[in-house]
């Protein structure tokens, strides 16, 4: 049987865009006293277990801003520029409330991170992308996925067709039918097999 070559880049593919796609749209979660992790542009909910609330930053790199769009007053706001040169950053500083705080990062800023440093243990859960990018990539990869297997498909003849319709065509029932027995009374002395007319 010779190898193709094709078929094993196809799967290659097709595997790939599963693992792209589950890996894209997961949830993340952490917990620690000491928070750092990369947000995306999916909602972030951190629960904040202790009475009082903990300084907690957003830091993005390079000069673009972003802004925190919150139910939360104290953690609405817009990012500031800190630093000059190739090390500067977008920072926005607030108070981390005590409970379940939501937020979501919006506008044009790129790698950032969420970082705190509490005493108590802080629980946090992050959606990597918004509902509506998250549809597009699973369309995406459904699409991929699909096309994948077609092509795997037509390149191997179509067998996994033949093999079911082969399956289809083994009759259901293997039974030999059974032969109702011969009635004693109609049988005389000498085993012949006498009419009852």
């Amino acid at each position: 049987m010779k190898f193709n070559w094709k078929v094993l880049v196809a799967l290659v593919v097709l595997i790939g865009a599963l693992f792209w796609g589950i890996d894209s749209v997961r949830t993340r979660a952490y917990s620690g006293s000491d928070l750092n992790f990369g947000v995306g542009s999916g909602p972030i909910t951190i629960t904040n277990p202790a009475d009082e609330s903990v300084p907690a930053q957003l830091v993005g790199t390079g000069t673009r801003s972003f802004s925190v769009s919150s139910d939360t007053e104290v953690v609405s706001g817009s990012s500031t520029r800190a630093g000059t040169g190739r090390t500067s950053t977008q920072l926005f500083e607030f108070e981390l409330p005590a409970g379940v705080t939501e937020l979501m990062i919006v506008g044009r800023g790129s790698s950032v991170s969420f970082v705190a440093d509490a005493d108590s243990r802080l629980d946090a859960s992050v959606q990597p992308l918004t509902p509506d990018d998250a549809r597009t990539t699973l369309i995406i990869t459904a699409v991929v996925a699909l096309a994948a297997l077609y092509y795997i498909s037509k390149t191997t003849g179509h067998r996994w067709i033949s093999q079911l319709r082969r399956k289809e065509e083994v009759p259901q029932d293997t039974q030999p039918t059974a032969v109702p027995p011969t009635s004693k009374s109609n049988v005389g002395r000498d085993g012949r097999l006498y009419s009852d007319s």
